[in-house]
Order: C-alpha cells, then structure tokens, then sequence
C-alpha cells in the first residue's frame, strides 16, 4: 500500500525533545508547587546528595530541583525559539491554515468533528472533504498552547531574575499566578492532545510519529483530503 510522509524528521525530532522536556518540567515544577505533595519525589532526588549539600534529603532535593527547573526551563525556551525561527523562515506552519474559513464554518465543523471524536458519529461530507493536515480544533488547541508557552516563559524568566529586576512581592506573586495558570493550560493542552492522537480513528498519525513519518494514502484520502490537494497527490 502506498505511503506518504506527513510528519518530518525536523518535526518527530522537535516533538519528542519538547515531550521530554516537558514532563520534566512538570515534574520539577510539581514539586516546587506543592512540596507537601511532592516531597517524595524531593527525598528520592536529594538522598545521594544530602551529605555533599550538609542538609536534609527533602531540603536537598528541592534545592537540586528548583536549579534543575530553571535550567530545563530555558533549555525548552531555546528549543522552541529555534524551531519557531525556523517554521517562520522556510513557512513550514500549517496548523492555523483551517481559520482561515468563515467563523460559521469554523463552528459547524469543530461541532462535526467534536460530535465524531465524542460520540462516534460520521463526518458530513462536506466536513470531511475539507479536512487538511489539522483540523479546527487542532488549530484552537495550538492557540491554548502559545498562550500557555508565552505565560510560562515571560513569567519563568521573571522570577529567575526577580532580585535583578528589583520586583515586588505583589508582582512575585502575580508572575508566579500567571506561572500557574500557564501550567494549567499546558496540561489542558496535553490532555486533548492525548485524547486525540489516542482515539481509535488516529492511530495512523501515532504510528507516524513514532515511526518512519508516513501514513497509509488511502487513510490520508479519507482523513485529509484537503492536504493531500494541496500536495498534489491524487
């Protein structure tokens, strides 16, 4: 069966360094969030280095990982800043081209669509003829993400260099809210995310992903026609 490549190895490389990356900041940060919770996770890091830092594992390991954070934190910002630049340069974004349609149309689809992922019902076929390398609610999920990133990052760097910037208390504790609810929205994002490329209907695009970047044309032709047109293939 003919295959056709939709993920690059530019993107799978992207992908799984920005995967990594994130778990471990969210790992790091759960702990620096609530200790209390977290304070497991704090000894197992600091018992090997307790004696070294003259303290207690707990205290320790939070230590290591707040550096470790902050470290992994601006690693992440370099590797998104570079794979920005780059998508920029050589216009390889894609995933905004659906809101380019009418906002109605946005809406009936993103229903269609949300009524087959959810409730298992067919495409209309004006829906599904249309649908490119990502859909609608891939687009929306995207702009969750940027807000998250930038609300991540402007307020990560700030309160690495709040004693610099000579920030206030009240500013601290609005840069660490505004740290939070860009957590949140990161891990919203990856729970649809999740959702997605695990539903039955998106095996492909895993497979892709996590193996020599290509789909099945027939299931392309079904799934995203619109992209395929726009490719050439036929």
């Amino acid at each position: 069966m003919d295959k056709f490549e939709i993920v690059s190895i530019g993107y799978k490389i992207a992908h799984h360094w920005n995967l990594i990356l994130f778990v471990l900041l969210a790992l790091t940060g759960a702990v620096l969030f609530s200790i209390e919770v977290m304070g497991w996770l704090a000894y197992a890091v600091g018992v090997p280095f307790s004696a070294l830092l003259g303290t207690d594992p707990v205290t320790a390991g939070a230590q290591l990982v707040r550096t470790s954070h902050r470290f992994i934190g601006f690693v992440w910002g370099a590797l998104l800043t570079v794979y920005a630049i780059y998508l920029l340069l050589f216009r390889r974004i894609e995933v905004f081209k659906p809101l380019s349609k009418p906002l109605s149309q946005q809406i009936k689809e993103m229903r269609a669509i949300a009524s087959h992922y959810v409730l298992g019902r067919p495409l209309p076929p004006e829906v599904a003829q249309s649908l490119d390398r990502h859909n609608l609610l891939v687009s929306y999920m995207a702009i969750v993400l940027i807000i998250a990133v930038t609300s991540l990052s402007i307020s990560g760097v700030a309160l690495v260099f709040k004693e610099s910037l000579g920030l206030s208390p009240s500013t601290v504790n609005l840069l660490v809210l505004l740290h939070d609810v860009g957590f949140v929205l990161g891990l919203l994002f990856v729970a649809l995310h999740l959702f997605a490329v695990l539903h039955p209907a998106n095996r492909p695009l895993l497979v892709a992903m996590f193996g020599d970047g290509k789909a099945d044309l027939d299931w392309l032709k079904a799934h995203m026609p619109r992209f395929l047109e726009r490719r050439g293939v036929k």
